[in-house]
């Protein structure tokens, strides 16, 4: 479902926010982000929603260029690893880790290549020490920036679910992985991609978002009403 249908959903459940122009759709896809993002961590805590496809959003060709390790920690070394060139967007974080369902190499027809494990990096840098990393390939995050111990690597693929709207150039770059986008994909309205809600919680999400807009916007209406544009009672005389 997209993040339009979801906007219409919840201004069709009260009278109020379906003629209230100052509640935007921007809004209110907001707060049904908020929302949608507070249960689907309580999911995945539990464990559920790992092996759909309805959170996690594709990155099909993320660039990759070759940085001195010493750039993502304090570890002395002539050895470089791979970074990204551009930050990722915000990932959500469950109790235990990154909500990440899988990053990969991208092999040399464009395809999915091998699953890269993910680690932290002080461990790396313990499995550095003890000289037992062999031909593993690891990949971490830091400051946003996900790094890889393969400083060849060029591009990766990942799947993860984002807490934002991923930016154009991110979603849809321009890259040698063989993958051609059309300009309706190019120029569509964020309000007009697929929302990633999985359907048995889209219900709980509209009830949240539509009772917190009536809460928040028409309490906060009604107590300007209630104290005067000047914070004075209605129909009472200012003081001289």
């Amino acid at each position: 479902m997209t993040g339009r249908k979801l906007v219409s959903d919840v201004r069709s459940t009260h009278k109020l926010l379906s003629i209230d122009n100052t509640i935007t759709d921007r809004v209110i896809l907001s707060e049904i982000r908020n929302n949608t993002i507070f249960l689907v961590k309580r999911e995945t805590n539990l464990r559920k929603l790992w092996a759909t496809d309805t959170i996690f959003e594709s990155l099909p060709c993320f660039q990759m260029k070759e940085v001195p390790i010493s750039e993502c920690c304090d570890y002395v070394d002539p050895c470089t690893v791979s970074r990204s060139v551009n930050k990722l967007p915000r990932i959500g974080e469950g109790n235990y880790q990154y909500l990440i369902q899988g990053v990969w190499s991208i092999n040399a027809m464009g395809g999915k290549g091998k699953r890269i494990k993910e680690i932290t990096i002080n461990r790396y840098l313990n499995l550095l020490k003890l000289k037992i990393v062999k031909n593993q390939v690891y990949y971490w995050i830091v400051d946003d920036y996900l790094y890889t111990n393969n400083p060849l690597l060029q591009s990766i693929r990942m799947a993860a679910f984002f807490e934002e709207d991923v930016p154009n150039e991110i979603l849809f770059p321009d890259c040698d992985c063989g993958k051609e986008y059309s300009l309706d994909e190019l120029c569509k309205n964020p309000l007009d991609r697929e929302f990633p809600c999985p359907g048995y919680l889209q219900k709980q999400v509209l009830d949240l978002t539509s009772q917190k807009l009536l809460n928040t916007y028409y309490r906060l209406k009604s107590d300007q009403t209630q104290e005067g544009v000047d914070g004075q009672a209605p129909n009472t005389p200012p003081t001289s």
